[in-house]
């Protein structure tokens, strides 16, 4: 069986869809099948292809945007592969183009968290609920919701849906283990700078701390996706924050596997995910996680085991949640590392690459 797996966004892009496609892909290739990769996006100049991690990576370009576009060649590059494995939580310009240019080739979808991350575009985004996605899901063999909260959304528009949780690169994180004592003072967010991840919130939470004499040092790494970057900058020097908010627009494999060892907590103000790789790759790493209580990585994390909750507003709750984190002793901070390993090794691609296999033997099959 030869499987293409086509995503808006690949390696070295940063963020929870490329981690997932990447990865998969490696798992399912170590096990005989052939797995390729179509990164179809309106950033790609001309349609190139490239090999990475062992695996056939095309840049297939778009004519127009990343939600309504033309995929130059997509047709012709799917005709050779017997199941598209489409990773489109808009719904809208990768699957138009296959169901353009690829009808009669088997198909399953992905949701990742589906076109409900952010507040904007309400009336398309209505629009788009309640006439496409019934006929546009119909197309798909499987509806692969990657959370329960994503499967109970789903069923609404396909009987089609199974629920396949999403993995990570446990061992790889493991890398990011904290060395020495730790300090739970020292904070990092590392992942896309979107206005849904509220990067902004994370930094108040800071100026929070420090206001009532609690020293935080925090950093927030990735790649600035929606800009970000002059804000955040503005907004610290602002806040006299400078001292204890570093930024870095992008951080190599390596160099963020070092930062991992000398901080012991993950936080982030996100409002929405679709399931929170990010979340479980800090685990993965020992890290104690700071977060809202949200659906699905409420899931993942325990107040006072693995994590904390934080409503990310400046209240008296906030202040006595990041006091308590910063309070946290040797003993404590590595009860709750462990504990926060131990939930992420649940997700490990080793074990879940194989129920993502039996689904795509299952389409192919029609089962």
């Amino acid at each position: 069986m030869k499987i293409l797996s086509i995503t808006p966004t690949y390696y070295p892009e940063v963020g929870g869809i490329e981690s997932v496609v990447r990865e998969l892909a490696m798992r399912i290739s170590a096990g005989g099948t052939q797995v390729d990769v179509a990164h179809v996006s309106p950033k790609h100049p001309a349609f190139s292809k490239r090999r990475v991690d062992g695996l056939d990576v095309y840049c297939v370009p778009v004519w127009g945007n990343r939600l309504v576009g033309y995929a130059r060649g997509f047709g012709q590059l799917a005709a050779g592969y017997d199941l598209l494995h489409v990773h489109d939580p808009q719904l809208m310009m990768l699957t138009a183009n296959v169901l353009l240019q690829c009808r009669r080739i088997p198909a399953i979808l992905s949701t990742h968290g589906g076109f409900r991350h952010t507040r904007k575009h309400q009336a398309f985004k209505w629009a788009h609920e309640h006439f496409l996605m019934r006929p546009l899901l119909r197309h798909y063999r499987r509806v692969l919701a990657v959370s329960a909260s994503d499967a109970d959304y789903f069923r609404h528009f396909s009987a089609r849906v199974h629920t396949a949780e999403n993995g990570i690169a446990y061992a790889k994180f493991q890398r990011g283990r904290t060395t020495g004592t730790p300090d739970p003072t020292r904070w990092i967010y590392w992942g896309r700078w979107s206005r849904n991840k509220r990067i902004d919130a994370v930094i108040d939470a800071v100026m929070l701390a420090r206001d009532h004499g609690i020293g935080i040092n925090l950093l927030i790494a990735g790649p600035d996706f929606d800009q970000l970057g002059d804000g955040f900058k503005a907004r610290i020097e602002a806040l006299r924050l400078g001292d204890m908010v570093r930024l870095h627009p992008y951080i190599e494999d390596e160099r963020l596997m070092e930062e991992l060892r000398h901080r012991a907590v993950f936080v982030t103000g996100s409002e929405y995910e679709g399931f929170g790789v990010g979340i479980l790759e800090a685990m993965a790493a020992g890290k104690i996680v700071a977060c809202r209580d949200m659906e699905p990585i409420n899931g993942f994390v325990e107040p006072g085991v693995n994590g904390f909750f934080l409503d990310f507003d400046g209240g008296p709750r906030d202040l006595d949640v990041v006091r308590g984190i910063a309070d946290l002793g040797p003993d404590r901070c590595a009860a709750m590392s462990e504990a926060a390993q131990a939930t992420a090794r649940r997700y490990d691609w080793d074990a879940v690459a194989r129920q993502f296999a039996e689904h795509y033997a299952k389409a192919v099959s029609r089962c």
